[in-house]
């Protein structure tokens, strides 16, 4: 601590009697006599207390300082970000930003319940078939499906991704499993899950499906992890709008800001398919035969490059 000069010089003040005396912090005084400030602060008991203080904390802080530089020396932690290894997966990203790694985590049990999913015949939810595909060594999505009253038949598509989604084989029974319940029914674009039978409060939208089940799977498959999440919940919500807007001038409108998003890169995942690449997939594979006209030779190819490797 060191010494400041008076920045006042004493005054005589009189003091009014209808208050009651404190005793000074700084100097000597009488009731005649200004004020004399103390030749030296430090030594002032309140003073060495507060300098005594200081010096605990900062040698805590010290300790402190010794102890995180000892847990980076451990765990080989530097101010760069770390290098991919065997032991950490790559997430998929949106190609304006760089990849971002994530360790593998456990699947959390407690997130894994039976849901049901109503989906019309004309708006097939190819998003469930792609999360099956990618969370095959990790976790088991198995689909059984059922026909409500108000569909009189399926479509040749539909039938053909019933048949695919059913005859799925775990890679190994012990792993964690979602049991999806998908019912064909006129819900029109609306695709709706149900999480809770009794609540009936269903999640409306594929897009809002796969948004919910990425959190409930595989950790490197959860979008929300990612450094540019803003931007990947915007192309989410593009898809879901090309999908559930009416007017075909909107749609169009829709899939040139998808279009722009994803510009001249392969896919919106970078080298790994993404979240927004099978979100985009599935919106477009069910409004194609509306804007067929306007889908470009980029989107195309993602489209193809999704569907050949999850079976769509």
């Amino acid at each position: 601590m060191y010494d400041l000069k008076p920045i006042l010089k004493p005054v005589d003040i009189e003091l009014p009697t209808c208050m009651y005396p404190m005793k000074h912090i700084i100097g000597v005084t009488s009731s005649s006599q200004p004020p004399v400030a103390s030749n030296s602060t430090e030594d002032l008991p309140e003073i060495q207390v507060l300098a005594s203080k200081q010096e605990k904390i900062l040698k805590q802080l010290a300790e402190l300082r010794e102890q995180l530089d000892s847990m980076r020396t451990g765990l080989k932690l530097c101010n760069k970000p770390a290098q991919p290894s065997a032991a950490v997966s790559t997430i998929s990203q949106s190609a304006s930003t760089k990849q971002l790694v994530k360790k593998i985590e456990p699947i959390n049990l407690s997130y894994l319940h039976d849901f049901v999913v109503n989906a019309s015949p004309e708006n097939i939810p190819y998003g469930l078939l792609a999360l099956q595909k990618l969370w095959f060594s990790r976790l088991n999505l198995t689909v059984e499906c059922f026909t409500h009253s108000t569909i009189s038949k399926l479509s040749e598509e539909a039938i053909n991704f019933q048949s695919i989604i059913t005859s799925h084989k775990p890679s190994d029974e012990k792993l964690p499993c979602i049991k999806v319940t998908l019912i064909w029914k006129n819900v029109g674009t609306y695709t709706e899950m149900i999480t809770s039978p009794t609540a009936y409060v269903p999640i409306c939208g594929e897009v809002n499906i796969l948004r919910f089940l990425s959190r409930c799977g595989p950790s490197e498959f959860n979008y929300e992890r990612q450094e540019d999440v803003n931007e990947v919940d915007s192309i989410l919500d593009a898809c879901y709008l090309l999908i559930n807007k009416q007017n075909v001038k909107d749609k169009k409108q829709i899939l040139k800001t998808l279009s722009s998003k994803l510009g001249k890169t392969p896919s919106f995942g970078g080298t790994d398919i993404s979240l927004c690449d099978i979100a985009a997939t599935s919106a477009i594979k069910q409004v194609q035969k509306a804007l067929a006209k306007d889908i470009n030779p980029n989107i195309t190819k993602l489209i193809t490059r999704v569907s050949a490797a999850v079976g769509i």
